[in-house]
């Protein structure tokens, strides 16, 4: 009953147009972490919640899970009330583990006022190393029917991931279709939920070859009217630092 009132609370909000970017009273970050990565990184999600509101108010959070191989990894999960004093920011460090205890996860999170009051969000996934750290800002566009990410590439310098946060308990089926810079098809294929959660791969899963050097994906829902997040994150090979695409869609009618 919590999520699905969280998540109609946050619908209202985004019911204006994409474009407009209102404040909402919550908000989606379609993917964070805590889980070791490649090249001896380890990723994990700081969560900031801004209160640009008069009033003191609470916000709860609802962890979906990542799906792999069609189960879940951990069922959703919601947090305990969260007290925003009127005007100020509250940073959630490492969200994952510290509001969830959960490690070695991954998934999505959706973030709203137990009272309506608007709030900002920011999110931040990295990774440390021994002069600092370096990750990627987190961001989401609702998105409806058909969207699309730009600027992908699949070589021995970079590799791509792509992800769609599905938030329903409903099925539905994705069609990802990988094009190059000219628009011939490189690869595709698809995602299927049974349940909420959250779904990333690599491209190289969908039979991309080694040599895309920039190309751009097509995702089509099979449910035209339902709203849902997507991603892609190009990552260098040798790093592992990585920039964050959230897909761009249609306005939703």
């Amino acid at each position: 009953m919590l999520r699905r009132f969280a998540f109609v609370l946050v619908l209202v909000a985004l019911a204006t147009p994409s474009w407009a970017q209102f404040v909402a009273p919550g908000g989606t970050i379609p993917v964070v972490a805590n889980l070791p990565g490649k090249n001896n990184t380890f990723w994990r999600s700081d969560v900031s919640i801004l209160n640009v509101s008069g009033e003191n108010t609470t916000v709860q959070m609802v962890l979906y899970p990542e799906i792999r191989n069609g189960q879940p990894t951990f069922e959703t999960q919601t947090s305990d009330p969260i007290p925003v004093p009127a005007g100020q920011q509250v940073v959630l460090t490492n969200v994952v583990q510290s509001k969830f205890g959960l490690l070695d996860k991954k998934g999505a999170l959706m973030i709203f006022s137990t009272d309506g009051k608007p709030v900002v969000l920011a999110s931040r996934t990295y990774t440390t190393s021994d002069i600092g750290s370096y990750g990627q800002d987190v961001s989401s566009v609702v998105l409806t029917e058909r969207a699309w990410i730009a600027g992908v590439e699949n070589d021995s310098l970079y590799r791509t991931n792509v992800g769609i946060f599905w938030p329903w308990d409903s099925s539905a089926q994705f069609t990802l279709t990988v094009y190059d810079s000219q628009g011939e098809e490189a690869a595709s294929g698809s995602f299927t939920f049974s349940r909420s959660g959250l779904i990333q791969r690599g491209l190289d899963t969908l039979g991309v070859p080694d040599n895309l050097l920039s190309g751009w994906i097509e995702i089509t829902c099979s449910d035209a009217t339902a709203l849902w997040y997507a991603y892609g994150t190009t990552v260098d090979q040798s790093t592992g630092d990585s920039v964050f695409r959230p897909a761009q869609g249609h306005q939703p009618k």
